[in-house]
Formats: structure tokens, C-alpha cells, sequence
């Protein structure tokens, strides 16, 4: 599969394009049609996945994370459109099947879990909903779905499953809610997840359950999973790698574990920073001071910027910041990263 003009190919078995990628993403542009003009949601977005790997998704609210995944599954909404690119899920070009092969392919094969638990009917009980899910992609009985379904929501933390089967949705917590969502997205054994800022709205214990699961959903059956989130300590946790997104574009790319030690863009340095606190609470500072937080503003999308869209709120930026747009280039680690300062050296 061709590479990116825009991209410098890493070294030969570089861990950021497997060479047996489950999911190949290339050059993936997504615009959207508004009244005020057409907005340029992601831009030229590529990364890829392997069997058995978290690859996470880095960003701020608006960065194009969400529009990325939900071009893979065929769920873009009416004004969007992919401008160009090309989507591979094992060596097949999502992009050339029907809706009805989408449909077979969403559930059984690529499945995506929610920021909330709006999703589920609240008119149906939840058994049925998560039973209704396998049966459509996988052949079983009754029964067998049952005990299945109760394996699922023992993995997912619901241990109270005989309660939790005869239950509406809005009879649970809102914690129990998403774990059914998670039970819905894992129940058929899909090669791989989309999971959309899955613990965003749970407490820190849910949420660390719920990525419990992740991890052991990947260590039995070698689930892969593209992780978004906006926080750096999520991905920290779980993911193996790392690929940042700010105003539509890839701007870093790389192992976690690099990319916390040695953050290249300004940007996610930026963000890192944000999410790292390295003072105990009850330190007289810490209950003093401000929140970290990034000057300025994001661009607007509608405005084609001539040079970096980061240059505005960049604590490095040079005079070429504004004129000229920077390539992703690769670097001696491995990793991938689009600042200017990198082609000057």
C-alpha cells in the first residue's frame, strides 16, 4: 500500500507501520458541509494497527479524533463526506463496500463503544439488547447466548448479572449503563474496537475496570483497540501507541512510553503538561495555584491557515511558523512529528 507524500517512511520494521496492519488508515481527509462553508474535519490523517494492539487518539474536543473513527465505520453524518484516502481492514478497502457489507462488518468484525450509554433502547430490557447483538453476527441458540452474555458482563464488572439481565436501562446506574455499552461492543469478539472516550463520564473506579477489560480482552483474544481520548494518563495506561491530533492533523506519532518521555511537538508537550501534576494535594501551592491549561485558541476550521495551525499558541514558534505549513516527518526513534523546527535542523 502506497505512503503518504507528506511523509518521510520510517526505517524498515518500524513499530509504527506493522507490517501486518490490521487497519491501515492513508492520507484520510473528511470535509464537512455547513452553511457558513465547508470545514476540513481531518486532514490527511494516517496511522495503522496491528492484531492484538492499542493504538490511542490524542486531542482536544474538536481536533477531528471522532471523525476519524467514525469514518472507518461507515458513520460519518449526511454533511460529511471523505474528500480522499484510502480505510483498509484486513487488505479490504472500506471504502469500496456497500452499506449492506458495512452493515455485516459493524458488530462482528469492527464494533464502537460510545462516550455515553444513549444508545441503548430504554424500552427493551438489556439482556435482550446485548443477546440481540451476538445473534445477529453469530449462530447460536437462546441458551448459549445467555451464558455468553453472562460471561460478558462478568469480564465488564457486572456481577450482578441475574438483577442486571430483567433490567431496563434506566433501573442502572449510569456506570452499569456503559458497561453494558462495553458488553454490547465486546460480545460478538470483534477483531477490532473503535472506543470513544468509553470511561469519560464514569468515576476513577469504573473507569479503571472498564480498562481493565480492555487490556484483558486484548491479552485473550487479541482484540485490537483505537483508544480516543483527551487525556494523556488514559492512553498512559493501556495504549502502546500514540498517535496526537490537533486541528485536523497527525502532529505527533509514536511509542507511549516516547512519547511521555520525550514529547517532540510543542503541542503535546503542552498537553502532557496539562494532565501532570507532579504536587501532592495538600501541598500549599498546589491548592493555590491555576489549572495548567494551553494559551489561546484553537484555529477556526473554516480558515485554511498558510502556515502551522499550532503557531499561534506555540511557546516555540519562529517566524516561518506563520508562512509555512510543516511535513510529518520521521525521526531517529521511530516516532513522527510535524513542526518546522525539525526540517531546520
Amino acid at each position: 500500500m502506497p505512503v503518504s507524500s507528506t511523509i518521510s517512511r520510517p526505517a524498515s520494521g518500524s513499530s509504527l507501520q506493522p507490517e501486518a496492519s490490521l487497519l491501515a488508515v492513508e492520507d484520510l481527509t473528511v470535509k464537512y458541509r455547513l452553511h457558513s462553508g465547508v470545514l476540513t474535519a481531518a486532514d490527511r490523517v494516517s496511522f495503522s494497527i496491528a492484531a492484538g494492539e492499542i493504538v490511542g487518539l490524542l486531542g482536544e474536543s474538536g481536533c477531528g479524533k471522532t471523525t476519524t473513527a467514525m469514518s472507518l465505520l461507515g458513520l460519518l453524518p449526511e454533511n460529511a463526506r471523505i474528500a480522499s484516502g484510502r480505510l483498509y481492514f484486513r487488505g479490504r478497502d472500506l471504502r469500496s463496500l456497500a452499506e449492506t457489507q458495512l452493515r455485516e462488518l459493524r458488530g462482528a468484525e469492527i464494533s464502537i463503544i460510545f462516550q455515553d450509554s444513549s444508545g441503548l433502547n430504554p424500552v427493551m430490557r438489556v439482556l435482550t439488547q446485548v443477546v440481540e447483538v451476538l445473534r445477529a453476527h453469530r449462530d447460536c441458540n437462546l441458551h448459549e447466548a445467555r451464558e455468553k452474555v453472562k460471561s460478558i458482563f462478568a469480564a465488564v464488572g457486572l456481577t450482578d448479572g441475574e438483577r442486571i439481565f430483567s433490567a431496563y436501562p434506566h433501573q442502572l446506574s449510569g456506570g452499569q449503563r456503559q458497561r453494558i455499552a462495553v458488553a454490547q461492543a465486546l460480545i460478538s469478539e470483534p477483531s477490532l474496537v473503535v472506543a470513544d472516550e468509553p470511561t469519560a463520564h464514569l468515576d476513577a473506579a469504573t473507569a479503571a475496570e472498564i480498562l481493565a477489560c480492555v487490556r484483558r480482552m486484548r491479552a485473550t483474544n487479541r482484540t485490537s483497540f483505537l483508544l480516543i481520548s483527551h487525556d494523556p494518563e488514559i492512553l498512559r495506561s493501556v495504549a502502546d501507541r500514540m498517535v496526537v491530533m490537533y486541528a485536523g492533523q497527525v502532529i505527533e506519532h509514536g511509542r507511549v512510553e516516547q512519547v511521555f518521555s520525550n514529547p517532540l511537538h510543542p503541542y503535546t508537550r503542552a498537553l502532557l503538561a496539562c494532565s501532570l501534576d507532579p504536587s501532592p494535594p495538600d501541598h500549599p501551592v498546589t491548592r493555590k495555584k491555576c489549572f495548567p491549561y494551553i494559551p489561546g485558541n484553537s484555529p477556526d476550521p473554516l480558515e485554511v491557515s498558510e502556515g502551522c495551525s499550532f503557531a499561534a499558541r506555540c511557546a516555540d514558534r519562529m517566524p516561518m511558523c506563520h508562512s509555512r505549513r510543516p511535513r510529518l516527518l520521521a525521526q531517529p526513534d521511530g516516532g513522527l512529528v510535524r513542526c518546522l523546527k525539525y526540517e531546520a535542523e
